[in-house]
This record gives structure tokens, C-alpha cells and sequence, in this order.
């Protein structure tokens, strides 16, 4: 961390509870925001990475010179400034772990927004390097070993991501030698009320599907391993598992069924069918039913020795040759970012060229 920055977690009171020492970071960090008339004067912002309900990721380069940054802006209309500071001290605390995306010291805020910056992952996210058959076996693995020892890393600090999906998985290069678990705006401390997702999710836990508002479950670490075990399909198939895991869905029937069965069939169902029986046995473990024995994500490292039967994958990353840096043309995506923050900013000025101070 930078001078100046606030003690993170792990340089407080060892007996402090995780949940304490967050909002004690919080707190702390509220008074260093740093208001900005435009996102466009602290950084040269050059086109959009991603959006969504959150708010948007723009590609953008510091004004004051160094790399480029992934910058995160969420409109404070919809977005309550705590959990935009939790989001932000959440990701400065885990910041130490290459499987974990770099939060950069700098949250910053207009009078429309808050933002903060983070360590561009130029080859995007594991949704978008997904071909039709899967990633070849390696890449699976690596993706694997990688994302196993970051969750560990955070659920050894007392946090649960609570959202492990292809597009929270940050690529660094084609080969899969770096990835980076993103998006820690659900990571909360471990004991937190968990509610039942807003809509179905393919990667939410059966015992999360089960819940009906206002229901929820204390946040535990199974709740990643199943996250996991549906991303570990995924890469390997480039498809969803199920739906839901609820029934009546009837890939997660099929599935829920064949794991239930006492004696075990000799065979699984299709789609399971086509995995190796030691990969077999890691995605059970991760996608057991009961959370209580679940496997860990470290479960993961015990079988990557072994063949996951993943072999009409390919052999190396053919056809990622989309999966590019994109060093070129950074300034032609300038002027319409600015056109939005301008616009969006007039829009609250009546058309007057300025921001306001923030609060």
C-alpha cells in the first residue's frame, strides 16, 4: 500500500473478527476519497471493457503517466457509497494475491459517480475465451489451481467471494498463465446473511436456490466450492451445467439423481459422461449437495496430475488468436467516454460545463 493509505485487515488486531476490521478499513477510507470535477481529469479514458447493472469498466490511462488501468465507475444514484468503500477496501486488503485482481490505492468520486481503479487484464474474461468444445485440458488446469489457491487465500482472511463465474475470471495472457478472480462487490465476511439470488444463476448453491425472501443463510465457504465445480464445467464445455440447481430443471434433476444414487451407477449421464473418472471426482466433491462436505477449493490441486479426459479440447489455445493485448488505437475511443461523462454530467447541471464539487 501507499503512504497515506489506511492499515489493512492484516496489519490490525490479530483477535479482531474480519467483519470488525472491514468496517473499521470503511470507515477510515471514507475520508480519503478524492472528489474530481471529470473521471477524464485524472485519467485519459479510452473505451468501455464491460457493463452491467453495477455500472461500467472503462479502459483508461493515468494522466500522470504508468500502465493502463481497468477503471471501475458506478453512478451513485444506484449505488450506496459503503458498499462502493467495501467493494474498494475489500479489494486494497486481498490486493497481495496474483489470483486476486490488484485494487489501486486512488478511489476517486464526481458528483455523479464513484471509481475506482484496478490492473487491466488485457486478454478479457474467461467467458469470452470459451470456444465451443472448452478450453484444452491445460488451460482448464491451470485456470483450476489458480482460482483454487486465491479462494483459499481469501477464505483463510474470513471472506467469501460469493460470486465465482467465467465473466469474474480475468485472463492475462492466452496461455492461461495468469488469471485473477474479479469482482469482490458480493465478497462479504464469512457469517454474513446470504439471500437467495435476485434471479435464477447457473452458479448459485441448491441450498441458495432453496431460499424464498426474506430468507437468507449465514455466507460460508461451500458456497465458492460450488461456485468452483460450475466453472470447472464450464471451461471444460463451454456451457452452463444446468439452469438452476433447483428442481424442476432437468440437467440438475439428471445430475442431483446420479450423485444420489446408492450403489453408485457404473456410469454417469450425459453430459458427465465425458469427463475422466479423477475429474469426476472433483467435480463431486465440489458440487456436493450437502455444503457440509463439500470439498474445499484446494481440493483441486490433488488431481492435477491426473487425466481429466478432456482430450478432444485440443492441445494448446487454437483459435484464441482473438484474444489480443490491443496495444493500437487507444485515443479514438476517448472523445465518446468523455461525450458520456459529459452528458451524463450535464444532464444533473441543466447543461452548465461543469460537475460540481462533489460532497
Amino acid at each position: 500500500m501507499e503512504p497515506g493509505d489506511p492499515e489493512t485487515p492484516e496489519d490490525g488486531d490479530a483477535e479482531e473478527d474480519t467483519a470488525t476490521t472491514l468496517q473499521r478499513f470503511v470507515e477510515l477510507t471514507a475520508s480519503r476519497v478524492t472528489p474530481v470535477r471529470r473521471l477524464r481529469v485524472p485519467y485519459q479514458l479510452i473505451r468501455e471493457l464491460g457493463s452491467g447493472s453495477y455500472g461500467r469498466v472503462l479502459l483508461a490511462r493515468p494522466r500522470q503517466g504508468g500502465p493502463r488501468v481497468a477503471l471501475k465507475v458506478l453512478p451513485r444514484d444506484s449505488v450506496p457509497r459503503t458498499t462502493f468503500l467495501r467493494e474498494f477496501c475489500v479489494g486494497r486488503c486481498v490486493s497481495s494475491h496474483p489470483g486476486l485482481l490488484q485494487t489501486l490505492p486512488g478511489p476517486l468520486e464526481t458528483a455523479r459517480y464513484f471509481a475506482f481503479a484496478q490492473e487491466y487484464a488485457p486478454c478479457g474474461d474467461l467467458s469470452g475465451m470459451l470456444q465451443e468444445r472448452g478450453l484444452p485440458e491445460l488451460l482448464v488446469k491451470r485456470v483450476a489451481a489458480q482460482l483454487a489457491v486465491a479462494l483459499d487465500f481469501l477464505h483463510g482472511r474470513g471472506l467469501v467471494h460469493a460470486d465465482v463465474k467465467p465473466d469474474n475470471v480475468l485472463i492475462f495472457d492466452p496461455q492461461c498463465s495468469r488469471v485473477a478472480l474479479g469482482d469482490l462487490g458480493l465478497t462479504r465476511p464469512e457469517g454474513s446473511p446470504a439471500p437467495a439470488p435476485p434471479v435464477p444463476l447457473p452458479s448459485a448453491p441448491p441450498e441458495l436456490c432453496l431460499l424464498l425472501p426474506p430468507d437468507s443463510l449465514p455466507l460460508r465457504p461451500a458456497l465458492d466450492s460450488w461456485g468452483l465445480g460450475v466453472l470447472l464445467f464450464c471451461a471444460s464445455t463451454a456451457c452452463f451445467p444446468w439452469d438452476v440447481a433447483l428442481a424442476p430443471d432437468p440437467e440438475f434433476e439428471t445430475f442431483a439423481g446420479w450423485v444420489t444414487t446408492r450403489p453408485q451407477p457404473p456410469l454417469p449421464p450425459a453430459p458427465w459422461n465425458q469427463f475422466a473418472p479423477p475429474a469426476l471426482v472433483l467435480l463431486r466433491g465440489l458440487l456436493d449437495l450437502d455444503p457440509d462436505t463439500r470439498s474445499p477449493p484446494l481440493a483441486v490441486l490433488d488431481f492435477l496430475g491426473d487425466d481429466w479426459g478432456l482430450e478432444g479440447n485440443g492441445e494448446g489455445p487454437e483459435g484464441l488468436g482473438s484474444l489480443s493485448s490491443e496495444e493500437g488505437g487507444e485515443e479514438e475511443g476517448e472523445s465518446s467516454l468523455e461525450e458520456w461523462t459529459d452528458g451524463e454530467d450535464s444532464k444533473s447541471d441543466g447543461g452548465r460545463d461543469t460537475d460540481g464539487e462533489a460532497p
